[in-house]
């Protein structure tokens, strides 16, 4: 190792902290949504655009195309809420890519990669996202997440739900009610951001290249399965891996592109962490690496190298 214990460790707490306050704006604007649309029932219009079918999913990948992990957790949030279809949330998970993007344009090598992998990500992303929604409508499933409820329920997210500490619907909820809860929730969530992307980070830093170097040099559906698991983990090191693997020619395009669409920062985190319905998390993990799986090997077409 090149760096002793001690150092990592104060080098991943450091990036965690760093990358826990850039996210802290986006998690209040997000919860501050939550609780204006829990308070005012004149507010549906923003539940109806939010979880739009088709549109939902492509606002989704696009906005997750920015380089950093804040908004697969604010999605999360809003998924758990209920606000927003799995086909939304799915479409912003493929197309996050935390820290890969800015390495990539940093490197004059990849430079020329960029846009293809942003419009791999955007238009997969899309595309799955809608025809997950579609498919759950087809099958007669709602495809909006349902409100979790204190004792164990679910209720469905369009209508009131009295057993939520912070749901108010129907009341019109003043800036002295509603600003207060959405700090609280965005500071619990980014502390609990915090720790465990800080356990996952050393993790990362110390397993990531060694599972990389053992599993992406297989052949055929392997390599793409092997990104695509590596991907799913919840840790900034992870994509650092993958986006400097591709530059020193280690990691093929295709083996980029699955490992990307699994890498949801730590929004995936936050929903096997928040969320009770694990059966359900496990679905979207599934349908995640699907896409991954899927993603990868459309890209093997149009640049096997």
């Amino acid at each position: 190792m090149a760096h002793t214990f001690p150092d990592l460790l104060k080098e991943v707490l450091s990036e965690s902290f760093v990358h826990t306050i850039r996210m802290l704006p986006i998690l209040v604007v997000a919860f501050g949504l939550v609780e204006i649309a829990s308070h005012r029932a004149e507010t549906t219009w923003l539940r109806r655009s939010m979880a739009h079918r088709w549109l939902g999913p492509v606002a989704a990948a696009a906005l997750g195309l920015l380089p950093q992990c804040g908004f697969s957790v604010a999605t999360t949030s809003l998924y758990i809420e209920g606000l927003i279809p799995t086909g939304s949330l799915l479409a912003s998970y493929i197309a996050t890519s935390d820290e890969a993007i800015p390495i990539l344009m940093a490197n004059p090598d990849t430079l020329a990669w960029v846009l293809p992998l942003l419009g791999t990500k955007l238009v997969w992303g899309a595309v799955a996202g809608i025809a997950v929604n579609y498919g759950m409508r087809k099958t007669g499933s709602s495809h909006t997440y349902h409100r979790e409820s204190g004792a164990g329920g679910t209720q469905r997210s369009n209508g009131p739900n009295r057993s939520h500490p912070h749901t108010c619907v129907g009341t019109k909820g003043t800036p002295r009610e509603i600003i207060p809860h959405a700090i609280s929730r965005a500071l619990r969530i980014a502390a609990m951001v915090f720790v465990l992307s800080s356990l996952f980070n050393v993790a990362g830093h110390l397993l990531s290249e060694r599972l990389a170097e053992a599993a992406l040099s297989s052949q055929g559906i392997v390599r793409p399965l092997a990104a695509s698991l590596l991907g799913l983990i919840p840790s900034c090191a992870t994509s650092v891996v993958l986006a400097e693997g591709f530059s020193s020619g280690f990691v093929s395009f295709p083996a980029l592109v699955s490992g990307l669409t699994a890498n949801a920062g730590v929004g995936l985190l936050v929903l096997i962490k928040e969320s009770r319905n694990k059966s359900r998390t496990l679905g979207v993990v599934i349908l995640l690496v699907i896409s991954a799986l899927i993603s990868g090997s459309l890209a093997s077409i149009a640049a096997p190298f």
